[in-house]
């Protein structure tokens, strides 16, 4: 007999089809308060997620970290998913007055080319934006299907991004399926942030630390021989900004496991360059450097964190260190 799903994945999907439907009946303004009050009970409670997300802060923002930041975290990815909700369901010419566009220029370039783009954008903001860029500027945009351990819940997922536009591609064959996408001039979005696998060897510079890395975005844009272009979705003073940054060649960071490790740094600096810019929009409640058990143990054990990185990296500075590549 199978193993018995815990008490919060049976109530995960009642209380997350619950919400939408709560949230869907409220004004704006109720909706993104209860989200952002949601969002500071999570602070007070999840005391694992508050102090991985306090260790990993001083470390990266050092003179910059303040104690407040951390609530502010959690409150503003209260704040998101309510937003991720309501714009789903926003007509098109009220999404549009929501949204603004920076940076297009560099993204009509791009499309202007017939080439296949790579959208590549980490878990800041609100990256969920970026499905809507259908329906705001018209373009066709791909992403992979959002796989759960209860299918209800990806169901949920994936039925708020066809609504916004996006086109869901099955998680099946899916490195092929991305490459024969990219090939064809399509779009596809990538969130190119979270901790890779140690096992694939690769560690990109992130905030000075080594950064287990996952390879695959890389590997695919330049399979494809695809234009990789930034594209940074953050809220500001209750407005959403998005923001296209210049494309790159994936061909000119050169071929094989260098050429993929060069691009992938070049992400990752992206990346940390855009967590620098609003460090209060950036999801610090993921282990970027650990896993989640060893970062459970530092808590508890105590010890300086970037010792205990260099340690899990290998002990080494650089362990193949893209950015020396």
């Amino acid at each position: 007999m199978g193993k018995k799903p815990g008490l919060l994945l049976t109530l995960q999907y009642p209380l997350a089809r619950g919400m939408i439907e709560l949230i869907r009946l409220m004004p704006y303004r109720m909706a993104i308060g209860l989200g952002r009050s949601l969002g500071r009970l999570a602070w007070r409670l999840d005391a694992f997620h508050r102090k991985a997300a306090q260790i990993q802060m001083r470390h990266a923002l050092g003179d910059a970290y303040r104690p407040e930041l951390v609530r502010e975290v959690f409150m503003f990815h209260g704040d998101f998913r309510g937003d991720a909700v309501m714009y789903a369901y926003l007509a098109e010419e009220e999404l549009r007055r929501r949204i603004d566009i920076e940076g297009q220029e560099h993204l009509d370039r791009a499309l202007a080319t017939g080439r296949g783009l790579m959208l590549i954008t980490g878990h800041i903001g609100n990256w969920e934006m970026l499905a809507h860029l259908h329906r705001v500027l018209g373009i066709r945009f791909c992403v992979m299907a959002d796989v759960r351990d209860d299918p209800r819940i990806e169901e949920l997922v994936n039925g708020l991004r066809v609504r916004s536009g996006a086109t869901i591609l099955p998680p099946a064959g899916k490195a092929l399926m991305l490459i024969r996408e990219l090939k064809k001039g399509n779009t596809i979005g990538f969130l190119i942030d979270q901790r890779g696998k140690r096992s694939d060897g690769l560690y990109c510079d992130f905030f000075g630390l080594p950064a287990p890395t996952n390879p695959a975005p890389a590997f695919l844009a330049v399979k494809a021989d695809a234009l990789v272009v930034p594209v940074l979705s953050f809220k500001n003073d209750g407005r959403y900004v998005v923001r296209f940054s210049e494309a790159r060649e994936a061909s000119s960071f050169g071929q094989g496991k260098e050429g993929i490790a060069r691009l992938s740094q070049f992400m990752q600096s992206w990346v940390e360059s855009a967590v620098r810019e609003r460090p209060d929009q950036w999801f610090w409640l993921h282990c970027r450097w650990t896993r989640r058990s060893e970062m459970k143990a530092l808590i508890k054990g105590g010890g300086d964190f970037v010792s205990f990185v260099l340690e899990r990296a290998g002990g080494q500075d650089n362990p193949r260190h893209a950015r020396e590549l």
